[in-house]
């Protein structure tokens, strides 16, 4: 009888733990990538953070400056006159701070104009 309780509860427990382990979907949805990250950035930051209008461009700015600014709009005495980044700030965690920081370091912060053939 004692046998048969320790195979159930082997059993059981093999069950729920594959049940907890990812499956492969899962597992591609937990690999970080900081583009995904950086597309939030484009709504007012422009794309690849080429800001076209007064926002401040992001593209080119080095990444330790870029990163101190996420952290002070995330601390909890935000710089003056910040509008919505303090919010926005708070849903990254620091070491998506410093992936955005990076990427956006190595974009180029020129655009450049697509050149049009002419038929």
């Amino acid at each position: 009888m004692m046998k048969f309780f320790s195979s159930v509860l082997l059993l059981s427990t093999s069950t729920f733990l594959c049940a907890l382990a990812p499956t492969g979907a899962a597992q591609a949805q937990t690999t970080f990538d900081v583009t995904i990250l950086a597309g939030a950035c484009a709504n007012c930051h422009g794309t690849d953070g080429r800001s076209p209008g007064g926002i401040p461009s992001l593209a080119g700015r080095p990444a330790s400056v870029l990163q101190a600014q996420m952290l002070a709009y995330k601390s909890e005495s935000p710089p003056p006159g910040t509008t919505i980044m303090n919010r926005l700030a708070k849903g990254y965690s620091d070491t998506e701070i410093e992936a955005l920081a990076q990427h956006f370091s190595k974009l180029s912060s020129v655009v450049t104009p697509l050149k049009l053939e002419r038929r």
